[in-house]
């Protein structure tokens, strides 16, 4: 018997079974075919929703980076935080999010080989959460408390700078927190 579902239902579905899919056999390796198998469909529905994978890939990677930024882009909507107090909930927020399973794609992001991946994702989050920082870079400069001649520009460097930091596996993370800190702040005032 056929079951019909509501087409953002369906979309969500198919997004959340290619990841998986993904995540098993690899993003090169996976076909729509593997996906729709996956669900027990026809793989006419998947190209019905997503002309190829890589629309597929694309749209799930913007919607992730999406949900992974929300918390960060909650904490500068708070523009009246003192720059110290920012960092200390971005900390907070970013420490508690990287428990392992916390995010519903971390299995393929996180995985060995995929470092490609997780950089777009980066690239994509980093999309998300700059018009927010510039914002709260504004808020900051008019009350003061730093002295940045461009917020947009220090948004873009401070975002695309802690991505190789966040990243360095080699250093713990609470060194790797500090270090952003530190960092942050130099740039800013």
């Amino acid at each position: 018997m056929r079951i019909s579902k509501e087409p953002e239902v369906r979309k969500q579905e198919i997004i959340d079974t290619a990841m998986k899919v993904f995540a098993q056999k690899g993003y090169e390796a996976a076909t729509m075919k593997d996906i729709a198998r996956e669900m027990n469909v026809a793989s006419g529905l998947c190209y019905h929703y997503f002309e190829n994978k890589q629309v597929l890939y694309e749209t799930a990677v913007s919607q992730y980076a999406k949900a992974c930024a929300g918390v960060f882009i909650e904490i500068f909507r708070q523009t009246d935080l003192p720059l110290e107090a920012c960092l200390e909930k971005l900390g907070a927020a970013w420490l508690g999010g990287q428990r392992r399973g916390s995010y519903a794609y971390e299995e393929f992001f996180h995985g060995e080989g995929n470092e490609l991946f997780h950089r777009q994702l980066d690239m994509h989050m980093i999309h998300e959460v700059v018009p927010y920082v510039e914002v709260y870079l504004e808020e900051l400069k008019k009350r003061q408390e730093i002295e940045v001649e461009d917020a947009r520009s220090a948004a873009l460097f401070i975002l695309n700078g802690q991505a190789g930091i966040i990243n360095d596996m080699s250093i713990p993370e609470e060194r790797r927190y500090e270090l952003l800190k530190t960092l942050i702040v130099k740039v800013l005032k």
